[in-house]
């Protein structure tokens, strides 16, 4: 007789809680660094910073301030982590149709943020905060929303759980 466990051994909402938690984390820290510094602990705010600098430019005048001081990221890509963690929440039925459909929208999110980014050197558009954010912001939750997704999909596969159901596990062992 096979187990409860051994038929539902990843649940689909255990990928959505993971990467929500994740990118929780990742969006507190957007936030914790200039929280840090405004309440004098500059070691750990400047290693915020430091932290982040590896995937943002951080341009000052590109950043929304919080206790008068620049969040760790600028505003696409604050739109981009918030998205992620927004994209955790929101379930988009139309993105699991096929596979023409998901790239359709990430294509979708990809044109908007390009443009936003790319326009303004031709002189075809002016971007500002806000479409910088939301530009950042639709990607990310399309984005997001397509790797929870993929995940749900990869922990309901039984061809992969299936190497560690091979061995044998005492009454105390848990995975």
């Amino acid at each position: 007789m096979e187990s409860r466990r051994d038929k539902h051994h990843l649940f689909p909402g255990s990928a959505r809680a993971a990467l929500a938690a994740v990118w929780g984390l990742v969006c507190l820290g957007v936030v914790a660094a200039p929280a840090l510094l405004a309440h004098s602990c500059g070691v750990a705010g400047s290693m915020g910073y430091l932290l982040f600098s590896r995937v943002c430019h951080q341009v000052p005048e590109r950043s929304f301030l919080v206790f008068g001081y620049p969040l760790a990221v600028c505003h696409r890509c604050s739109g981009i982590y918030a998205g992620m963690l927004l994209g955790c929440f929101v379930v988009i039925d139309s993105i699991s149709r096929s596979g023409r459909t998901r790239r359709v929208w990430v294509l979708g999110a990809v044109l908007v943020l390009a443009f936003d980014a790319l326009a303004p050197m031709a002189g075809l558009w002016t971007n500002t905060p806000f479409t910088r954010f939301f530009s950042g912001l639709l990607f990310g939750t399309i984005a997001s929303s397509l790797v929870v997704r993929g995940l749900t999909e990869l922990a309901q596969d039984a061809s992969w759980r299936s190497l560690f159901m091979r061995f044998p596990q005492s009454k105390g062992d848990t995975l």
